[in-house]
């Protein structure tokens, strides 16, 4: 059956009505500015230009990486790996000084091991890091940026070609920014988890 023009138009201003009154989607809240400006700092470029940096909307800036290197062994990754979350959290001037880091991380095994069933992902660590030193993000001199925990038992080092997490950390022992050689006498204590340097291979084939 042919349809009149009048039911037509009837329909097309009932369907133009229902589509008005859809209800839209909320938009996601803006990102802060400072938040945007610290995500971009001189410290986290070459991490940020992997996706590993994110501002959030409420003001903080958070790093996701997974740390798979504990030797130096031509900057491949093994097969322990510790993914880390850090969320940093930055003094109310507006700026991008770091004031704490709520850091979450969980080992994890991934060695393929005959006849042994694969090991369950360790039991997840969060606690808060405190920046040691240097803390503003804005400057471009800034090319190290050391956290500990309040107890000083764990530490983390960002530094802009790579970052290293400490465990078990003795008091006044050194935090070796490189991985141990078979020479190295590990028993001084502290060597860091880090990210295997193929991980950034990406950056050189891209020219950044």
């Amino acid at each position: 059956m042919a349809m009149t023009r009048p039911l037509a138009v009837l329909l097309s201003l009932c369907c133009a009505t229902a589509m008005a009154e859809a209800p839209k989607k909320p938009a996601p809240p803006p990102k802060p500015r400072a938040a945007v400006s610290c995500a971009s700092a001189p410290l986290f470029q070459r991490y940020a230009r992997l996706g590993w940096v994110e501002a959030l909307p409420d003001g903080r800036v958070r790093l996701s990486v997974a740390l798979d290197a504990h030797g130096a062994d031509c900057g491949t990754g093994d097969c322990y790996f510790t993914t880390v979350k850090a969320l940093f959290r930055f003094s109310g001037d507006g700026g991008c000084r770091v004031q704490d880091v709520d850091v979450w991380s969980q080992e994890e095994v991934h060695c393929e091991l005959k006849d042994r069933p694969q090991e369950p992902p360790g039991k997840p660590r969060q606690e808060v890091f405190v920046p040691k030193g240097a803390t503003n993000l804005s400057d471009p001199k800034l090319t190290k940026l050391t956290l500990r925990t309040r107890k000083g038992d764990r530490a983390f080092v960002i530094l802009q070609e790579n970052l290293f997490l400490f465990e078990d950390v003795k008091p006044g022992a050194p935090l070796h920014t490189t991985l141990p050689s078979d020479d190295d006498d590990e028993s001084e204590c502290c060597w860091g988890a880090s990210i295997a340097s193929s991980h950034f291979l990406p950056l050189y084939e891209d020219g950044k």
